[in-house]
């Protein structure tokens, strides 16, 4: 029988010099996929009827014409007057003796009450508008609710309706409802209602989102949430504040088939959520069609004070206090061919220092964030070169790192222990390219300053639309990992969002629905609703909750792996990887700000179990500890809609050994621990 592998872990008492930044576990927010609509409240989609039609019935995308009438008339009409873009039209004639409406499919919540809010007009043939909710299968109807409609100038209106019970695949059906055929008094005997907006919202919402969303974020203790993203290069933010029906809609460019920008998300929302989830908020600058000036009053907006031009316009939007956002990132990845605006290091170093001249002339206090990339290959020398020209007014430099492919050779056809250990082995190659970037900050003494913000990070392991390797227990041992390591460079590295907060399109941390398998569609397994945290879910809100205020010394005695070969050595001189003898223990140890408790973060990176003992004399323990383990039977096992609780947080009380920790860690696995302390 094979001898378990053994490891000594030993605690000194030299302490950092630094603090830990809360900042390192933040999250990220951004339109992309079905990010938007999977975290917000709202149940229909196409609220403006914006979405073309597509299948030449005279209604706009997902919605469909509903009544008998034999001469009814349905067509999207152009912007008009007084709305905020194409209204559907309904046209009745008395002919036909019936009602006529439109319908959407939905997930109906049985405990739950939806505010109703419909912005419409209608010539006086018609009475009123008949709201229900209904089962389309079998013309069960779920609740119901009238709207009085009495003018040919829009109206807002406002309801409540609820179902009876829950219904995964209800419809929400609005009926116009004409006078009796008796009282038509026009020549031709015609009705027209037309709607600019149609939307429900649960009472149960919190900061817009679904109410298990919120619930679930709020326990992130994320210290800062970001907004920003590829589609920020196209954003215009003065279009979506002030009163949502009146704000524009237009598509999202940043990808192909991205649908429509979800307008109901602006820059209120987003401080509102913020507040409420008690998290700083992060805005990214739109540099690549946006302008210097544009950035400017968008911090004014924020910041200034209620008579300044954009202080007046967010006073009029009901916010008379400054939300005094104060990190501001400028420009996102504008060294990525994907990107809009995509430009040079130069040109980028020239355009930030416009940037940052413009909105530092509006708030003098804000912190800015430049652009600086993690993978040298697609732009050589970009952060030499945007540090030396424009890092005197940084600052930030900010860094995209999603472990994989883009720094391994791995795909769908490598051995999976070969491919844990090169996902697994990440966190080194992301300690040189922090040294890389470190020595181009100490080689100059006016970058003394500048600090590290890995604004996006995740596991990115291979083009796989099939196989959800991102929500797995291997990547959250991955990314425990590269936690651990940017915990180890927090004298470097001040903040960090991990990628995505919900769904999204490498694996939000937070799921919404069945999209984890891509290759099939969205509602396969009629639980489109169910909200669930990934294995990384439970990783990070393991580490966030904890007291890590001030890193200790560890020192860790282990056996070692070979991870393989990195594609990174060949692309870059600078970075001389040395990843064949590895430590199986991933460890951190950090000490409370009241110096009673002290943790550690231990990854056992390895396929197998290990030994342990840790010896924690130099602190003197209480005796007492809590553990909290991540595990599970296999690497690639993955939280799912039928098993939404598979890979999850385990916390339990133990017994130290005098002073020591002995324990046997299990395989691919999180450990941490919170032993009391008396100094």
């Amino acid at each position: 029988m094979e001898q378990m592998s053994k490891a000594r872990i030993t605690l000194g008492k030299e302490q950092a010099g630094h603090t830990v930044s809360p900042y390192l576990f933040g999250h990220f927010i951004e339109d992309i996929d079905d990010h938007m609509t999977a975290m917000l409240a709202y149940p229909l989609r196409n609220m403006d009827f914006e979405e073309e039609d597509g299948d030449a019935d005279g209604v706009s995308g997902c919605w469909k014409p509903l009544g008998f009438g034999k001469h009814t008339r349905f067509a999207v009409e152009p912007a008009a007057r007084w709305h905020g873009g194409h209204s559907q039209r309904i046209r009745l004639f008395n002919m036909d003796r019936c009602e006529a409406g439109i319908g959407q499919e939905m997930h109906a919540a049985g405990d739950v009450v939806y505010r109703l809010r419909i912005i419409a007009r209608a010539t006086r043939e018609i009475s009123k508008l008949r709201v229900l909710l209904v089962n389309p299968r079998n013309g069960e109807q779920l609740g119901s609710t009238e709207l009085d409609i009495c003018s040919h100038r829009w109206q807002d209106l406002a309801g409540i309706i609820q179902a009876s019970r829950a219904c995964a695949g209800a419809e929400l059906q609005v009926w116009a409802v004409p006078l009796p055929a008796n009282e038509w008094e026009d020549s031709v005997s015609t009705g027209y209602v037309w709607f600019d907006h149609i939307s429900l919202l649960p009472d149960q919402e919190t900061g817009l989102l679904k109410r298990e969303v919120f619930e679930m974020a709020k326990e992130l203790n994320s210290g800062i949430m970001r907004l920003g993203g590829n589609y920020i290069s196209l954003y215009h933010w003065e279009d979506f504040v002030g009163p949502t029906e009146l704000r524009p809609n237009y598509v999202n460019e940043a990808w192909e088939e991205a649908g429509q920008v979800h307008k109901y998300f602006g820059t209120d929302e987003f401080i509102s959520l913020c507040r409420q989830l008690g998290t700083e908020p992060q805005i990214c600058v739109n540099m690549g069609t946006g302008t210097a000036e544009e950035a400017a009053r968008w911090v004014e907006y924020c910041n200034g004070l209620a008579d300044s031009e954009m202080g007046r316009l967010r006073v009029s939007h009901g916010h008379p206090e400054p939300y005094e956002v104060r990190y501001w990132e400028v420009g996102n990845e504008m060294y990525g061919p994907w990107q809009a605006g995509v430009c040079t290091p130069e040109q980028y170093a020239e355009m930030y220092l416009k940037f940052a001249d413009a909105m530092k002339a509006v708030d003098a206090s804000i912190m800015l964030l430049g652009c600086g990339t993690a993978r040298e290959s697609l732009a050589p020398g970009w952060n030499r070169k945007v540090l030396e020209l424009a890092g005197t007014k940084m600052d930030f430099l900010t860094l995209h790192m999603y472990q994989g492919r883009n720094f391994f050779p791995i795909d769908a056809q490598t051995p999976g222990p070969e491919r844990f250990k090169a996902m697994t082995a990440f966190s080194e190659i992301a300690r040189s390219i922090f040294e890389d970037i470190e020595e181009l900050i100490r080689g100059r003494e006016e970058l003394q300053h500048v600090k590290l913000a890995v604004t996006e990070w995740n596991t990115m392991f291979f083009p796989n639309p099939d196989l959800p390797n991102a929500h797995t227990l291997e990547a959250a041992v991955a990314n425990a990992c590269m936690l651990n390591e940017m915990l180890r460079q927090s004298h470097l590295v001040r903040i960090a969002n991990f990628s995505d907060l919900v769904n999204g399109w490498v694996g939000g941390c937070i799921r919404v629905g069945d999209g984890y398998e891509r290759m099939k569609q969205p509602g396969w397994s009629g639980q489109e609703e169910i909200v669930f945290g990934t294995a990384t879910y439970h990783m990070l809100r393991m580490y966030a909750n904890r007291k890590a205020h001030r890193l200790v010394e560890v020192e860790v005695a282990c056996e070692t792996f070979d991870a393989g070969a990195s594609t990174l050595a060949a692309k870059s001189n600078s970075l001389p990887l040395q990843l064949d003898k590895l430590p199986k223990l991933d460890v951190v140890a950090a000490l409370s700000e009241s110096k009673d408790w002290l943790t550690l973060f231990v990854v056992n990176r390895s396929l197998e179990p290990v030994s342990l003992n840790c010896d924690l004399s130099e602190w003197r323990p209480a005796g007492e500890a809590i553990l909290r383990e991540l595990a599970g039977a296999h690497y690639e096992t993955y939280n799912t809609v039928w098993e939404p609780e598979a890979i999850r947080e385990e916390i339990r009380s133990l017994q130290l050994q005098g002073t020591s920790w002995v324990a046997e860690l299990k395989p691919h696995s999180v450990c941490v621990l919170e032993v009391r302390i008396s100094m």
